[in-house]
């Protein structure tokens, strides 16, 4: 039975059609709205891969395409799009963030905030890490700032340490966690509802560790998508919307602190914005509330992208030679400039022992002494003195 009603999922196939042949992957595949959307409107040339790790999706999803021999299916969480080869050149991917209305409504799974549900929160069944692990294996302390973080939560430690020593007996419910808000709020809280919505949601985005799936998801579909290809995105809550959005900027080039050349230029941009933000209609929120707080954003990958990412390369290498070549040839005149440095520091010191030589020649030939015997050996002679006075006479005796 169908249960999830698709968002903007006309919209979405209009924004991410063209013309076939190519491979359209509907990475968060549900119970197959999307994709049934997209095989609408491509032509038989064309292929739609969903990818999802929840079997039950899967299994409601490949019963209703059954039919379109254009449609595969994949149990995989999106994360690991990287390594399926017939992701490679993909046209156009879609990403649906959240949780599926088939798991807010079964209570079997675990999702639901109703009274007396037991918690799961693991989106694939087959996950070894559920709710009552993570609490029992994680710091109480620390698993309060991550709550925090993702959904400000309210004296989320709390909290944790509530729920952990809960999860330290038995399985959870969802009346536990009415109970631990509760504890953290003696005198009551403002709104009730609305606690416990924000609680369970962070708590299932730590046990699907969601944030991380981003990360990983969202440039590994930018790298294998095709030039020309989109990707659309549509989240629900303020922190997936803020990272994807972020990632989507700088995946495209529109980051305004990306680093810039010499000049001040900032790099050249590889995709540009197909719809930088868009809502839902007031008509679709009418018939489907769960989707009043979808935003939805799609990016185009330039077609030129990969010719440019190749000079991108080129020059850079071609700088680094030139670097190379120039630090080369600087090292070798700089030792050129030492030799020629030292060559000169031997002649100037032969220079000086030669002025100190002249030096002492002519001054022991200036020697009073050697003067003479030069004069004496070329007929000088000393003349005798021309005025001699008169002795004075000492042996008369005058009265």
């Amino acid at each position: 039975m169908i249960r999830h009603q698709p968002v903007l999922a006309g919209r979405i196939a209009q924004l991410l059609n063209a013309p076939g042949p190519g491979t359209w992957v509907d990475c968060t595949l549900g119970d197959g709205g999307h994709s049934q959307a997209l095989l609408e409107v491509l032509d038989n040339s064309c292929q739609v891969l969903g990818l999802d790790r929840d079997t039950q999706a899967l299994a409601v999803a490949r019963e209703r395409l059954a039919s379109d021999v254009r449609f595969h299916s994949i149990h995989t969480p999106f994360s690991a799009l990287d390594q399926l080869p017939e992701t490679q050149g993909a046209m156009g991917f879609l990403f649906d963030f959240g949780v599926s209305s088939r798991q807010l409504d079964e209570n079997e799974r675990g999702f639901t905030i109703r009274p007396g549900v037991r918690l799961d929160l693991r989106m694939d069944p087959d996950d070894p890490r559920d709710l009552r692990s993570i609490l029992c294996e994680t710091d109480p302390d620390e698993l309060g700032r991550r709550l925090s973080d993702l959904a400000d939560v309210p004296r989320s430690r709390l909290v944790c340490r509530h729920l952990a020593k809960i999860a330290a007996e038995r399985d959870l419910t969802s009346d536990d966690l009415e109970a631990a808000l509760l504890g953290a709020f003696p005198r009551g809280m403002r709104d009730r509802p609305r606690e416990m919505a924000r609680l369970s949601m962070a708590l299932r985005m730590v046990v699907n560790n969601e944030l991380e799936e981003i990360r990983t998801a969202l440039p590994a579909a930018f790298g294998r998508l095709a030039p020309g290809g989109r990707i659309a995105v549509l989240t629900y809550h303020s922190v997936e919307d803020r990272l994807a959005k972020n990632l989507l900027r700088g995946l495209i080039g529109d980051d305004h602190d990306a680093p810039r050349d010499i000049y001040g230029n900032r790099p050249a941009m590889q995709g540009v914005w197909v719809v930088r933000r868009e809502d839902p209609s007031k008509e679709e929120v009418a018939q489907n509330p769960r989707a009043r707080s979808a935003q939805l954003r799609v990016i185009e990958k330039r077609r030129g992208a990969a010719m440019a990412g190749i000079l991108g390369v080129l020059l850079v290498v071609g700088l680094v030679g030139a670097v190379m070549v120039g630090c080369v040839w600087r090292q070798t005149r700089h030792v050129e400039l030492e030799k020629g440095l030292e060559k000169a520091t031997v002649q100037e010191r032969l220079l000086m022992d030669s002025v100190l030589q002249l030096q002492a020649r002519i001054g022991a030939q200036r020697q009073p002494a050697v003067v003479g015997r030069r004069a004496m050996a070329l007929g000088y002679k000393r003349p005798d003195r021309q005025f001699r006075l008169p002795e004075p006479e000492t042996t008369a005796v005058h009265p």
